[in-house]
Protein backbone atom coordinates (compact mmCIF):
# COMPACT_ATOMS: atom_id res chain seq x y z
CA UNK A 1 0.00 0.00 0.00
CA UNK A 2 1.30 3.26 -1.23
CA UNK A 3 1.69 6.22 1.73
CA UNK A 4 -1.11 8.22 -0.35
CA UNK A 5 -3.66 5.32 -0.95
CA UNK A 6 -2.89 5.07 3.77
CA UNK A 7 -2.98 8.38 4.23
CA UNK A 8 -6.76 8.80 2.38
CA UNK A 9 -7.93 5.54 4.15
CA UNK A 10 -7.00 7.34 7.89
CA UNK A 11 -9.10 10.66 6.26
CA UNK A 12 -11.82 7.92 5.33
CA UNK A 13 -11.87 6.72 9.22
CA UNK A 14 -11.54 10.04 10.66
CA UNK A 15 -14.84 11.03 8.21
CA UNK A 16 -16.68 8.36 9.35
CA UNK A 17 -15.80 9.46 12.98
CA UNK A 18 -17.19 12.76 12.32
CA UNK A 19 -20.12 11.88 10.75
CA UNK A 20 -20.94 9.61 13.74
CA UNK A 21 -20.37 12.52 16.17
CA UNK A 22 -22.13 14.83 14.49
CA UNK A 23 -25.19 12.83 14.13
CA UNK A 24 -25.29 11.55 17.39
CA UNK A 25 -24.57 15.58 18.82
CA UNK A 26 -27.85 15.91 16.63
CA UNK A 27 -30.07 13.76 17.72
CA UNK A 28 -29.30 14.56 21.74
CA UNK A 29 -29.65 18.51 20.61
CA UNK A 30 -32.52 18.86 18.19
CA UNK A 31 -35.79 18.93 19.24
CA UNK A 32 -37.80 19.91 16.15
CA UNK A 33 -38.11 17.12 13.41
CA UNK A 34 -38.04 18.63 10.23
CA UNK A 35 -34.69 20.53 11.35
CA UNK A 36 -33.24 17.27 12.66
CA UNK A 37 -33.70 15.51 9.64
CA UNK A 38 -33.04 18.34 7.08
CA UNK A 39 -29.44 18.99 9.64
CA UNK A 40 -28.76 15.65 8.85
CA UNK A 41 -29.31 15.54 5.33
CA UNK A 42 -26.98 18.11 4.78
CA UNK A 43 -24.24 16.69 7.03
CA UNK A 44 -24.09 13.55 4.70
CA UNK A 45 -23.68 15.65 1.97
CA UNK A 46 -21.71 18.64 3.19
CA UNK A 47 -19.23 16.15 5.64
CA UNK A 48 -19.64 12.73 4.37
CA UNK A 49 -19.01 13.40 0.36
CA UNK A 50 -22.52 12.16 -0.46
CA UNK A 51 -23.91 13.68 -4.13
CA UNK A 52 -27.02 14.20 -2.32
CA UNK A 53 -29.62 12.54 0.24
CA UNK A 54 -33.43 12.84 0.92
CA UNK A 55 -35.82 11.64 3.41
CA UNK A 56 -39.52 11.19 3.42
CA UNK A 57 -41.25 11.14 6.57
CA UNK A 58 -44.44 8.87 7.04
CA UNK A 59 -47.23 8.79 9.60
CA UNK A 60 -48.63 5.52 11.51
CA UNK A 61 -50.94 4.69 8.44
CA UNK A 62 -48.26 4.92 5.84
CA UNK A 63 -49.20 8.93 4.79
CA UNK A 64 -46.36 10.99 3.71
CA UNK A 65 -46.22 13.68 6.19
CA UNK A 66 -42.81 15.60 4.48
CA UNK A 67 -40.33 15.19 2.18
CA UNK A 68 -37.05 16.97 2.95
CA UNK A 69 -33.50 16.88 0.93
CA UNK A 70 -29.95 18.31 0.13
CA UNK A 71 -27.55 18.25 -2.65
CA UNK A 72 -30.70 18.35 -4.85
CA UNK A 73 -32.64 21.69 -4.98
CA UNK A 74 -35.02 21.88 -7.89
CA UNK A 75 -34.08 18.88 -9.38
CA UNK A 76 -35.75 16.63 -5.93
CA UNK A 77 -39.49 18.72 -7.13
CA UNK A 78 -40.48 15.76 -9.42
CA UNK A 79 -40.01 13.04 -6.89
CA UNK A 80 -42.02 15.27 -4.71
CA UNK A 81 -45.18 15.27 -6.89
CA UNK A 82 -44.64 11.60 -7.20
CA UNK A 83 -44.63 11.09 -3.99
CA UNK A 84 -48.06 13.24 -3.12
CA UNK A 85 -49.68 11.23 -5.31
CA UNK A 86 -49.25 8.09 -3.61
CA UNK A 87 -46.70 6.39 -5.61
CA UNK A 88 -43.23 5.16 -4.12
CA UNK A 89 -39.98 4.42 -5.98
CA UNK A 90 -38.85 0.85 -6.36
CA UNK A 91 -36.04 1.18 -4.49
CA UNK A 92 -38.09 3.35 -1.49
CA UNK A 93 -41.04 0.34 -1.46
CA UNK A 94 -37.98 -2.84 -0.85
CA UNK A 95 -36.63 -0.47 1.58
CA UNK A 96 -39.72 -0.07 3.50
CA UNK A 97 -40.27 -3.61 2.93
CA UNK A 98 -36.62 -5.00 4.30
CA UNK A 99 -35.10 -4.04 7.57
CA UNK A 100 -31.40 -4.05 5.63
CA UNK A 101 -30.25 -1.17 2.90
CA UNK A 102 -31.04 -1.65 -0.47
CA UNK A 103 -28.47 -1.13 -3.03
CA UNK A 104 -28.92 0.13 -6.58
CA UNK A 105 -25.78 0.09 -8.57
CA UNK A 106 -27.46 1.37 -11.87
CA UNK A 107 -30.24 3.26 -11.40
CA UNK A 108 -30.43 5.05 -14.43
CA UNK A 109 -30.88 1.66 -16.57
CA UNK A 110 -32.46 -0.05 -13.69
CA UNK A 111 -34.64 2.58 -12.00
CA UNK A 112 -37.32 3.84 -14.68
CA UNK A 113 -40.44 4.61 -12.05
CA UNK A 114 -37.72 7.30 -10.45
CA UNK A 115 -37.89 11.13 -11.37
CA UNK A 116 -33.97 10.95 -10.02
CA UNK A 117 -32.43 7.93 -12.67
CA UNK A 118 -31.41 9.70 -14.91
CA UNK A 119 -29.75 12.48 -12.58
CA UNK A 120 -27.98 9.46 -10.89
CA UNK A 121 -26.13 7.64 -14.28
CA UNK A 122 -22.47 7.86 -12.72
CA UNK A 123 -23.77 7.41 -9.18
CA UNK A 124 -24.73 4.48 -7.28
CA UNK A 125 -27.80 4.89 -4.41
CA UNK A 126 -28.28 3.33 -0.88
CA UNK A 127 -32.07 3.22 0.74
CA UNK A 128 -32.76 2.15 3.67
CA UNK A 129 -35.96 2.59 5.92
CA UNK A 130 -35.98 4.46 9.18
CA UNK A 131 -37.56 2.36 12.16
CA UNK A 132 -36.57 2.34 15.70
CA UNK A 133 -38.75 0.13 18.50
CA UNK A 134 -41.20 -1.33 15.18
CA UNK A 135 -42.37 2.18 14.23
CA UNK A 136 -41.16 2.81 10.79
CA UNK A 137 -40.96 6.53 10.08
CA UNK A 138 -40.13 6.87 6.10
CA UNK A 139 -37.40 6.44 4.22
CA UNK A 140 -33.37 7.57 3.60
CA UNK A 141 -31.87 7.24 0.26
CA UNK A 142 -28.17 9.12 -0.98
CA UNK A 143 -26.47 8.92 -3.77
CA UNK A 144 -22.95 8.48 -3.55
CA UNK A 145 -19.63 7.19 -5.94
CA UNK A 146 -20.73 3.96 -7.62
CA UNK A 147 -17.21 2.17 -6.33
CA UNK A 148 -18.19 2.94 -2.87
CA UNK A 149 -21.49 1.89 -3.17
CA UNK A 150 -20.82 -1.87 -2.13
CA UNK A 151 -18.32 -1.25 0.85
CA UNK A 152 -19.14 -2.69 3.73
CA UNK A 153 -18.14 0.26 5.98
CA UNK A 154 -20.62 2.48 3.89
CA UNK A 155 -23.43 -0.20 4.31
CA UNK A 156 -22.76 -0.42 7.69
CA UNK A 157 -22.69 3.47 8.65
CA UNK A 158 -25.58 4.39 6.32
CA UNK A 159 -27.79 2.07 8.30
CA UNK A 160 -25.69 3.10 11.30
CA UNK A 161 -27.07 7.08 10.28
CA UNK A 162 -30.72 5.97 9.50
CA UNK A 163 -30.89 3.90 12.86
CA UNK A 164 -30.06 7.20 14.50
CA UNK A 165 -32.17 9.46 12.69
CA UNK A 166 -35.25 6.70 13.30
CA UNK A 167 -34.38 7.10 17.41
CA UNK A 168 -34.36 10.89 17.29
CA UNK A 169 -37.64 10.97 15.33
CA UNK A 170 -38.76 8.60 18.17
CA UNK A 171 -37.56 10.17 21.05
CA UNK A 172 -39.09 13.89 19.43
CA UNK A 173 -42.28 11.55 18.91
CA UNK A 174 -42.10 10.78 22.74
CA UNK A 175 -40.91 14.18 24.13
CA UNK A 176 -44.20 15.91 22.04
CA UNK A 177 -46.60 13.47 23.75
CA UNK A 178 -44.93 13.89 26.96
CA UNK A 179 -45.53 18.31 26.33
CA UNK A 180 -49.09 17.30 25.55
CA UNK A 181 -49.66 15.25 28.61
CA UNK A 182 -48.31 17.75 30.83
CA UNK A 183 -50.13 20.46 29.56
CA UNK A 184 -53.27 18.30 29.40
CA UNK A 185 -53.22 17.78 33.35
CA UNK A 186 -53.42 21.74 34.42
CA UNK A 187 -57.27 21.63 32.57
CA UNK A 188 -59.07 19.89 34.25
CA UNK A 189 -59.35 16.14 36.55
CA UNK A 190 -61.33 14.51 34.45
CA UNK A 191 -59.11 15.63 31.09
CA UNK A 192 -56.38 14.28 33.35
CA UNK A 193 -57.39 11.26 34.34
CA UNK A 194 -57.96 10.42 30.81
CA UNK A 195 -54.53 11.32 30.04
CA UNK A 196 -52.94 9.60 33.13
CA UNK A 197 -54.46 6.83 31.87
CA UNK A 198 -53.60 6.55 28.17
CA UNK A 199 -50.21 8.34 28.87
CA UNK A 200 -47.03 6.50 26.86
CA UNK A 201 -44.31 6.90 29.61
CA UNK A 202 -45.46 5.58 32.58
CA UNK A 203 -46.16 7.49 35.93
CA UNK A 204 -46.38 6.85 39.44
CA UNK A 205 -47.20 8.29 42.73
CA UNK A 206 -46.40 7.67 45.93
CA UNK A 207 -46.18 9.23 49.21
CA UNK A 208 -42.95 10.46 51.23
CA UNK A 209 -42.02 6.95 52.10
CA UNK A 210 -42.34 5.09 48.64
CA UNK A 211 -45.47 3.86 49.72
CA UNK A 212 -47.11 4.22 45.63
CA UNK A 213 -50.47 5.71 45.38
CA UNK A 214 -51.31 5.49 41.94
CA UNK A 215 -49.58 4.19 38.67
CA UNK A 216 -51.37 4.27 35.08
CA UNK A 217 -51.27 1.65 32.63
CA UNK A 218 -47.94 1.77 30.67
CA UNK A 219 -46.31 2.16 34.26
CA UNK A 220 -48.63 -1.28 35.04
CA UNK A 221 -47.35 -2.80 31.86
CA UNK A 222 -43.45 -2.14 31.48
CA UNK A 223 -43.03 -3.66 35.45
CA UNK A 224 -45.14 -6.46 34.61
CA UNK A 225 -47.27 -6.09 37.89
CA UNK A 226 -50.86 -5.12 38.11
CA UNK A 227 -52.14 -1.78 38.95
CA UNK A 228 -53.60 -2.84 42.06
CA UNK A 229 -50.82 -4.91 42.74
CA UNK A 230 -48.53 -1.79 42.51
CA UNK A 231 -50.88 0.12 44.79
CA UNK A 232 -49.95 -2.56 47.36
CA UNK A 233 -46.33 -2.08 46.73
CA UNK A 234 -43.23 0.29 47.62
CA UNK A 235 -41.08 1.85 45.44
CA UNK A 236 -38.11 0.11 47.41
CA UNK A 237 -39.21 -3.10 46.02
CA UNK A 238 -39.34 -2.33 42.30
CA UNK A 239 -35.44 -0.67 42.58
CA UNK A 240 -31.97 -1.68 42.81
CA UNK A 241 -30.24 -0.87 46.01
CA UNK A 242 -28.07 1.91 44.33
CA UNK A 243 -31.37 3.20 42.06
CA UNK A 244 -33.25 3.25 45.20
CA UNK A 245 -30.92 5.55 47.40
CA UNK A 246 -30.25 7.74 44.00
CA UNK A 247 -34.40 7.79 44.30
CA UNK A 248 -34.62 8.93 48.55
CA UNK A 249 -31.70 11.41 47.61
CA UNK A 250 -33.59 12.98 44.70
CA UNK A 251 -37.29 13.24 46.74
CA UNK A 252 -34.54 15.09 49.71
CA UNK A 253 -34.06 17.78 46.96
CA UNK A 254 -37.01 18.55 45.95
CA UNK A 255 -38.54 18.40 49.39
CA UNK A 256 -35.66 21.05 50.47
CA UNK A 257 -36.48 23.52 47.16
CA UNK A 258 -33.33 22.85 45.55
CA UNK A 259 -35.00 21.85 42.33
CA UNK A 260 -38.95 21.96 41.01
CA UNK A 261 -37.75 18.82 38.84
CA UNK A 262 -35.22 16.07 38.87
CA UNK A 263 -34.20 13.68 35.80
CA UNK A 264 -32.04 10.70 36.56
CA UNK A 265 -31.99 7.10 35.31
CA UNK A 266 -33.28 4.20 37.45
CA UNK A 267 -32.47 0.43 37.19
CA UNK A 268 -35.84 -0.83 37.68
CA UNK A 269 -36.49 -4.82 38.46
CA UNK A 270 -39.54 -5.82 36.83
CA UNK A 271 -41.74 -8.58 38.29
CA UNK A 272 -40.42 -11.54 36.12
CA UNK A 273 -36.71 -10.27 37.39
CA UNK A 274 -35.80 -8.65 34.57
CA UNK A 275 -33.55 -5.52 34.85
CA UNK A 276 -34.19 -2.49 32.84
CA UNK A 277 -33.07 1.42 33.06
CA UNK A 278 -35.75 3.76 33.47
CA UNK A 279 -35.71 7.42 32.63
CA UNK A 280 -37.38 9.28 35.57
CA UNK A 281 -38.45 12.50 35.78
CA UNK A 282 -39.69 14.12 39.38
CA UNK A 283 -41.72 16.41 41.05
CA UNK A 284 -43.52 16.59 44.22
CA UNK A 285 -47.34 17.29 44.64
CA UNK A 286 -48.91 19.42 47.18
CA UNK A 287 -52.43 19.96 48.78
CA UNK A 288 -53.28 22.87 51.00
CA UNK A 289 -49.52 24.06 50.13
CA UNK A 290 -47.66 20.55 51.82
CA UNK A 291 -45.98 18.16 49.89
CA UNK A 292 -47.81 15.06 49.76
CA UNK A 293 -45.95 13.12 47.73
CA UNK A 294 -43.84 12.82 44.13
CA UNK A 295 -44.80 12.00 40.90
CA UNK A 296 -42.65 10.35 38.45
CA UNK A 297 -42.84 10.14 34.81
CA UNK A 298 -40.76 7.52 33.49
CA UNK A 299 -39.78 6.06 30.53
CA UNK A 300 -38.02 2.81 29.46
CA UNK A 301 -34.08 4.15 27.91
CA UNK A 302 -32.48 0.99 27.68
CA UNK A 303 -32.54 0.50 24.24
CA UNK A 304 -31.01 3.71 24.09
CA UNK A 305 -28.33 3.22 26.62
CA UNK A 306 -27.39 0.45 24.44
CA UNK A 307 -27.08 2.23 21.37
CA UNK A 308 -25.49 4.97 23.04
CA UNK A 309 -22.83 2.01 24.27
CA UNK A 310 -22.56 0.22 20.95
CA UNK A 311 -21.79 3.07 19.41
CA UNK A 312 -18.65 4.01 21.96
CA UNK A 313 -17.44 0.41 20.51
CA UNK A 314 -17.39 1.09 17.36
CA UNK A 315 -15.91 4.48 17.82
CA UNK A 316 -13.52 2.79 20.08
CA UNK A 317 -12.75 -0.03 17.33
CA UNK A 318 -12.03 2.59 14.40
CA UNK A 319 -9.74 4.16 16.90
CA UNK A 320 -7.85 1.02 17.52
CA UNK A 321 -7.78 0.25 13.74
CA UNK A 322 -6.59 3.46 12.65
CA UNK A 323 -3.68 3.12 15.07
CA UNK A 324 -2.88 -0.26 13.92
CA UNK A 325 -2.88 1.16 10.61
CA UNK A 326 -0.44 4.39 11.57
CA UNK A 327 1.79 1.53 13.14
CA UNK A 328 2.01 -0.57 10.03
CA UNK A 329 2.60 2.17 7.56
CA UNK A 330 5.34 3.69 10.23
CA UNK A 331 7.07 0.09 10.26
CA UNK A 332 7.04 0.51 6.62
CA UNK A 333 7.90 3.57 5.83
CA UNK A 334 11.27 2.91 7.92
CA UNK A 335 11.78 -0.29 7.53
CA UNK A 336 11.63 -0.36 3.63
CA UNK A 337 10.66 2.97 2.21
CA UNK A 338 13.58 4.56 4.28
CA UNK A 339 16.23 1.81 3.82
CA UNK A 340 15.71 1.88 0.15
CA UNK A 341 16.00 5.56 -0.41
CA UNK A 342 19.71 4.78 1.89
CA UNK A 343 20.39 2.52 -0.20
CA UNK A 344 20.32 4.37 -3.65
CA UNK A 345 21.79 7.45 -1.72
CA UNK A 346 24.79 5.27 -1.16
CA UNK A 347 24.78 4.02 -4.31
CA UNK A 348 24.66 7.16 -5.39
CA UNK A 349 27.74 8.30 -3.55
CA UNK A 350 29.74 5.46 -4.88
CA UNK A 351 29.23 6.46 -8.83
CA UNK A 352 29.98 10.32 -7.57
CA UNK A 353 33.12 9.07 -6.28
CA UNK A 354 34.63 7.95 -10.02
CA UNK A 355 36.05 11.62 -10.60
CA UNK A 356 37.82 10.37 -13.82
CA UNK A 357 34.94 9.10 -15.98
CA UNK A 358 32.87 11.52 -14.79
CA UNK A 359 32.65 15.74 -15.54
CA UNK A 360 32.78 17.83 -12.69
CA UNK A 361 29.07 19.05 -13.73
CA UNK A 362 27.76 15.54 -13.55
CA UNK A 363 29.33 14.99 -10.29
CA UNK A 364 28.04 18.06 -9.14
CA UNK A 365 24.35 16.96 -9.70
CA UNK A 366 24.81 13.68 -8.38
CA UNK A 367 25.62 15.62 -5.16
CA UNK A 368 22.30 17.60 -5.17
CA UNK A 369 20.58 14.57 -6.03
CA UNK A 370 22.09 12.94 -3.19
CA UNK A 371 21.10 15.88 -0.81
CA UNK A 372 17.67 15.64 -1.79
CA UNK A 373 17.08 11.86 -1.25
CA UNK A 374 18.92 12.50 2.31
CA UNK A 375 16.15 14.66 2.90
CA UNK A 376 13.27 12.62 1.40
CA UNK A 377 14.80 10.31 4.15
CA UNK A 378 14.53 12.27 6.94
CA UNK A 379 10.96 13.37 6.16
CA UNK A 380 9.69 10.01 5.99
CA UNK A 381 11.89 9.36 9.24
CA UNK A 382 10.30 12.05 10.82
CA UNK A 383 6.93 11.23 9.27
CA UNK A 384 7.02 7.65 10.54
CA UNK A 385 7.68 8.73 14.36
CA UNK A 386 4.90 11.44 14.45
CA UNK A 387 2.87 8.01 12.81
CA UNK A 388 3.75 5.94 15.77
CA UNK A 389 7.23 6.90 17.71
CA UNK A 390 8.50 3.74 18.49
CA UNK A 391 9.70 4.95 21.70
CA UNK A 392 6.67 5.16 23.34
CA UNK A 393 6.43 0.96 22.77
CA UNK A 394 10.33 0.49 24.10
CA UNK A 395 10.31 2.87 26.92
CA UNK A 396 6.85 4.47 27.77
CA UNK A 397 5.27 7.54 27.94
CA UNK A 398 7.14 9.94 29.47
CA UNK A 399 10.76 9.42 27.27
CA UNK A 400 7.94 9.93 24.51
CA UNK A 401 6.22 12.82 25.82
CA UNK A 402 9.99 14.37 26.12
CA UNK A 403 10.96 14.05 22.65
CA UNK A 404 7.82 15.34 21.34
CA UNK A 405 8.44 18.43 23.11
CA UNK A 406 11.76 18.49 21.67
CA UNK A 407 10.79 18.05 17.80
CA UNK A 408 11.70 21.09 15.85
CA UNK A 409 9.15 24.03 16.48
CA UNK A 410 9.71 25.51 12.65
CA UNK A 411 9.81 28.78 14.20
CA UNK A 412 6.46 28.70 15.85
CA UNK A 413 8.43 30.09 19.37
CA UNK A 414 6.94 28.14 21.68
CA UNK A 415 8.91 27.29 24.82
CA UNK A 416 7.73 23.31 25.36
CA UNK A 417 8.48 21.46 28.18
CA UNK A 418 7.42 18.37 30.73
CA UNK A 419 6.96 17.99 34.34
CA UNK A 420 6.40 15.02 35.79
CA UNK A 421 5.02 15.28 39.42
CA UNK A 422 4.98 11.70 41.88
CA UNK A 423 6.32 8.35 41.28
CA UNK A 424 6.72 7.71 37.45
CA UNK A 425 5.53 4.03 36.31
CA UNK A 426 4.97 2.21 32.92
CA UNK A 427 1.11 2.04 32.17
CA UNK A 428 -0.56 -0.24 30.54
CA UNK A 429 0.22 0.05 26.26
CA UNK A 430 -3.43 1.10 25.28
CA UNK A 431 -3.43 3.89 27.91
CA UNK A 432 0.30 5.10 26.98
CA UNK A 433 -0.88 5.54 23.23
CA UNK A 434 -4.47 7.44 24.28
CA UNK A 435 -2.73 9.98 26.51
CA UNK A 436 0.29 10.61 24.22
CA UNK A 437 -2.17 11.20 21.35
CA UNK A 438 -4.26 13.65 23.65
CA UNK A 439 -0.78 15.20 24.26
CA UNK A 440 0.28 15.26 20.53
CA UNK A 441 -2.91 17.00 19.53
CA UNK A 442 -3.15 19.00 22.35
CA UNK A 443 0.51 20.37 21.08
CA UNK A 444 -0.50 20.56 17.96
CA UNK A 445 -2.81 23.37 19.09
CA UNK A 446 -1.15 25.42 21.43
CA UNK A 447 1.28 25.58 18.29
CA UNK A 448 -0.89 26.11 15.43
CA UNK A 449 -3.48 28.23 17.09
CA UNK A 450 -2.46 30.15 20.38
CA UNK A 451 0.11 32.20 19.68
CA UNK A 452 1.90 31.28 23.04
CA UNK A 453 5.44 31.26 24.49
CA UNK A 454 5.11 28.67 26.94
CA UNK A 455 3.50 25.47 26.98
CA UNK A 456 4.09 22.56 29.71
CA UNK A 457 3.01 19.02 29.50
CA UNK A 458 2.45 17.76 33.29
CA UNK A 459 1.84 14.01 34.06
CA UNK A 460 0.52 13.48 37.79
CA UNK A 461 1.45 9.96 39.10
CA UNK A 462 -0.26 8.85 42.51
CA UNK A 463 -1.03 5.70 43.57
CA UNK A 464 -4.17 4.49 41.93
CA UNK A 465 -4.33 7.84 38.99
CA UNK A 466 -2.08 9.29 36.47
CA UNK A 467 -3.18 12.83 35.51
CA UNK A 468 -2.34 14.45 32.50
CA UNK A 469 -2.43 18.24 31.49
CA UNK A 470 -1.20 20.35 28.62
CA UNK A 471 -0.94 24.05 29.91
CA UNK A 472 -0.48 27.15 27.71
CA UNK A 473 0.08 30.95 27.95
CA UNK A 474 -1.54 31.38 24.28
CA UNK A 475 -4.72 33.98 23.46
CA UNK A 476 -7.31 31.18 25.05
CA UNK A 477 -10.95 31.47 23.73
CA UNK A 478 -14.23 31.29 24.23
CA UNK A 479 -15.81 28.15 25.64
CA UNK A 480 -19.09 26.82 24.19
CA UNK A 481 -21.73 26.02 26.50
CA UNK A 482 -21.90 22.16 25.32
CA UNK A 483 -18.81 20.07 23.49
CA UNK A 484 -20.53 19.18 20.56
CA UNK A 485 -20.54 23.38 19.58
CA UNK A 486 -16.88 22.71 19.28
CA UNK A 487 -17.25 20.78 15.99
CA UNK A 488 -19.80 24.28 14.50
CA UNK A 489 -16.34 26.19 15.52
CA UNK A 490 -14.00 23.94 13.92
CA UNK A 491 -12.13 22.79 17.11
CA UNK A 492 -12.34 18.73 15.91
CA UNK A 493 -9.06 18.40 17.61
CA UNK A 494 -10.65 18.86 20.82
CA UNK A 495 -13.30 16.41 20.06
CA UNK A 496 -11.07 13.78 18.80
CA UNK A 497 -9.47 14.32 22.18
CA UNK A 498 -12.54 13.73 24.11
CA UNK A 499 -13.08 10.53 22.08
CA UNK A 500 -9.95 8.91 23.20
CA UNK A 501 -10.37 10.33 26.44
CA UNK A 502 -13.98 8.49 27.03
CA UNK A 503 -11.67 5.20 25.85
CA UNK A 504 -10.28 5.09 29.00
CA UNK A 505 -13.63 6.04 31.19
CA UNK A 506 -12.59 9.32 31.33
CA UNK A 507 -13.67 12.96 30.58
CA UNK A 508 -11.45 15.53 28.96
CA UNK A 509 -11.67 19.27 30.96
CA UNK A 510 -10.89 21.96 28.59
CA UNK A 511 -10.41 25.32 30.23
CA UNK A 512 -9.72 28.76 28.88
CA UNK A 513 -10.14 32.04 29.07
CA UNK A 514 -9.16 34.87 26.55
CA UNK A 515 -6.01 36.65 27.26
CA UNK A 516 -4.86 34.06 29.44
CA UNK A 517 -3.95 30.46 28.05
CA UNK A 518 -6.09 27.27 27.96
CA UNK A 519 -5.23 24.00 29.91
CA UNK A 520 -6.45 21.01 28.46
CA UNK A 521 -6.73 17.69 30.92
CA UNK A 522 -7.38 14.48 32.26
CA UNK A 523 -7.51 11.80 34.79
CA UNK A 524 -7.62 8.14 34.52
CA UNK A 525 -7.07 5.10 36.87
CA UNK A 526 -4.03 2.89 36.47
Amino acid sequence: MTPKLADEKIKHLNLVLRVIRDVNRLIIGEKDRDRLVRDVCDNLVKSRGYFSAWVVLLDKSGGIVTTLESGLGEKFLPMVEQLKRGEMTGCGGRALAESGAVVTGAPASTCADCPLAKKYSDRGVITVRLECEGRVYGILSASLPVDFITEPEEISLFEQVAGDIALGLRNIESEEERKRAEMALKESESHYRDLFERASDGIFAHDPEGNIIEVNRAAAAFTGYAANELTRMNISQLLSKESLKLAMESQQALLKGEADTQRYELELVRKDGARRIIESVTRLFTQDGEAVGVQAMVRDVTEQKRLRENMQFYISQIIKAQEEERRRIACELHDETAQSLAALSFDINVIARDKIRLSGESIQHLEQLQDKIDRLIEGIRRFSYELRPPVLDQVGLIPALELLTEEPSQGDGVDTSVEVIGSERRLSPEMELVLFRIAQEALRNVRRHSQATEAVVRVTFTPNKVKLSITDNGQGFELPELLGDFASRGKLGLLGMHERARLLGSNLSVKSQVGKGTTVALEVEG
